[in-house]
C-alpha cells in the first residue's frame, strides 16, 4: 500500500514520522539525563567524602592515559 501512494503523500507521512520518532528520542533523552544526575551527583559526593580530591582524580587520569 505505502509504494502505491503518491510521492508528495509519502514525503509528508515520512516526515510526520521523522518529527514524531525525533520528538520521542529526545523526551527519552530528557528522562535518561534527568535520571542520570543525580546518580552522578552520588558518586561525586562519594568520591569526595572518600577523600577523592580533584587533584588525585588527574593525577590518576593521567597515569591511564600514559
Amino acid at each position: 500500500y505505502y509504494a502505491k501512494i503518491k510521492p508528495n503523500d509519502r514525503a509528508n507521512i515520512e516526515n510526520k514520522l521523522t518529527g514524531t520518532i525525533q520528538l520521542e528520542l529526545e523526551k527519552y533523552r530528557q528522562k535518561a539525563a534527568a535520571r542520570l544526575s543525580p546518580i552522578m551527583d552520588q558518586a561525586s559526593d562519594e568520591a569526595e567524602a572518600n577523600g577523592l580530591t580533584p587533584d588525585i582524580l588527574a593525577s590518576i587520569l593521567e597515569q591511564i592515559e600514559s
